[in-house]
């Protein structure tokens, strides 16, 4: 798996070395904040020969440094900080643009699997706060101020996040008083961008098989259908009790009625105060026809799907109990693959983390702009840094998680880390870690750098997660800076 580049001033020659599972690389001609927004395969395009797409490079440089800086502490001085200004206003300038490149990659890295999960979502963008800020819309109960983002992420089986393939910025339109049904169905709703964002997106390829993940904002029958039209899946946890069979059942109840086919242990992270856990569930499994909206012209065949049900039967005291009803088109006739689809919708999550990551670790909502649509472009960035810092975090998993008996591990040879690691970056690391450079390992290396960000690594502390991976991955970023001002340049004495 191909994931970001993740160090600063590699060799143009370090790219073309092959890591353990992954590479460290940073062509500092090219881009140096992401690959994904300009790489080497992407030469042919011509925005990126353009001089826009040099400031996209060197504003996402700025924004990857520092992400939970504002603008004008990423930028080194003022012509920086006024050009991106003059970027993010540009009539010209979207978000499509600006990520244009960063979504062929993506697209490119799904290719080489055989199965990629689109994780969709909506979340709001609240900038209340910034009365200011023009072109916003209602959010929350109507009272709030800002936008809606829904977002498609591509996402392997295990979890791993490869990129953005698609995101939408809109304001909400509220219903008016007395609308009818056809003036709800024709007014633009949260509801549409499940089918617009499969539309987008399309399919990947022969050789790949995409399959859209959706919370219950996406049990959309519209949504079902475009995957059918474009001939990918989807597996979508269900909002309403449909009708099923020619109106002869309804879901739920006719799912209660199924057999249990078997458990699954599912991992929960921790969220709203509850800490993480692992969740037993139980699992059904059935095939139903879903009968079409009534009322809804657009649909007349009911639409054949696989239903599983599971539920958590004795969850821990005073913590809500896992219950999902999930609709999908992937077949299936057995535990093992309703088991396999139930571990589909536990990656969901990521997009939780990635939200997290824009609001918290790149601080999207504190941006001081004062146009909507720059807004969306300070957003389109930040998108791709998000991506950035969670596949930091899977590097650093992977390479941290306890070597298993007996098996050689490319995380426990130093000569892997030497191999794709600037020597000032084993310096520093070695020293934090009281070793020698040519002793340290991919595994000492990422575990000096999560302790450098707060992490413990008691027995029950599980994995470091991405702030803390970020954390300390900047600590130590700034002190290899400080090693490389200090070393001498090569031509030094040519200038006495």
């Amino acid at each position: 798996m191909a994931f970001a580049d993740v160090f600063y001033h590699c060799s143009r020659e370090q790219r073309h070395q092959v890591s353990w599972y992954w590479r460290f690389t940073h062509d500092t001609d090219s881009v140096r904040a992401d690959p994904t927004l300009g790489g080497p395969e992407l030469r042919g395009n011509r925005f990126r020969r353009s001089p826009s797409f040099k400031r996209v490079v060197s504003i996402a440089a700025d924004m990857a440094a520092a992400p939970n800086q504002s603008l004008p502490t990423q930028c080194a001085d003022w012509p920086d900080l006024k050009a991106a200004y003059r970027f993010l206003n540009h009539p010209d300038v979207t978000p499509e643009r600006i990520q244009g490149t960063h979504r062929q990659q993506t697209r490119q890295l799904c290719q080489k699997h055989k199965l990629i999960l689109a994780i969709e979502d909506c979340t709001e963008l609240d900038f209340t706060s910034h009365p200011a800020t023009e072109g916003l819309g209602p959010i929350g109960d109507g009272h709030g101020r800002g936008m809606l983002q829904h977002s498609t992420l591509a996402a392997t089986p295990d979890g791993h996040v490869l990129g953005v393939l698609h995101q939408i910025f809109r304001n909400r339109v509220p219903a008016k008083e007395g609308e009818t049904r056809r003036e709800r169905r024709e007014r633009p709703k949260e509801s549409d961008f499940w089918h617009e964002s499969v539309e987008a997106v399309g399919a990947l390829g022969p050789e790949t098989r995409l399959v859209h993940v959706a919370d219950r904002g996406g049990d959309d029958f519209s949504m079902m259908v475009a995957c059918g039209h474009h001939e990918v899946g989807f597996l979508v946890r269900a909002q309403h009790d449909r009708c099923i069979n020619d109106g002869t059942n309804k879901l739920w109840s006719y799912m209660e009625a199924q057999a249990i086919a078997g458990d699954r242990d599912v991992p929960v992270p921790a969220r709203d105060g509850q800490p993480a856990r692992v969740a037993r569930l139980a699992v059904r499994f059935s095939r139903v026809r879903l009968d079409p909206p009534k009322g809804d012209p657009r649909f007349q065949e009911p639409l054949e799907v696989w239903v599983v049900s599971v539920i958590e039967e004795n969850p821990p005291k005073n913590i809500e109990a896992i219950e999902w009803m999930l609709l999908t088109s992937e077949a299936i006739s057995s535990r093992e693959q309703a088991c396999e689809r139930v571990d589909w919708y536990a990656c969901r999550w990521v997009i939780e983390e990635w939200h997290k990551a824009e609001k918290t670790g790149c601080r999207l909502e504190a941006s001081q702009l004062k146009d909507a649509e720059a807004i969306r472009c300070l957003a389109s960035f930040i998108a791709v840094i998000a991506v950035r810092m969670l596949q930091l975090r899977d590097l650093a998993q992977m390479a941290t998680v306890s070597p298993v008996k007996g098996r050689n591990s490319s995380a426990d040879r130093p000569e892997a880390l030497r191999a794709v690691v600037p020597y000032s970056w084993l310096i520093v690391v070695a020293h934090l870690a009281t070793c020698r450079p040519e002793k340290l390992t991919p595994r000492q290396f990422w575990l000096t750098i999560a302790k450098r960000g707060g992490f413990i690594g008691r027995k029950g502390d599980g994995l470091p997660g991405w702030q803390t991976i970020w954390r300390g991955w900047y600590d130590v970023m700034m002190m290899v800076r400080g090693v490389e001002m200090c070393t001498p340049h090569p031509d030094a004495e040519t200038y006495g």
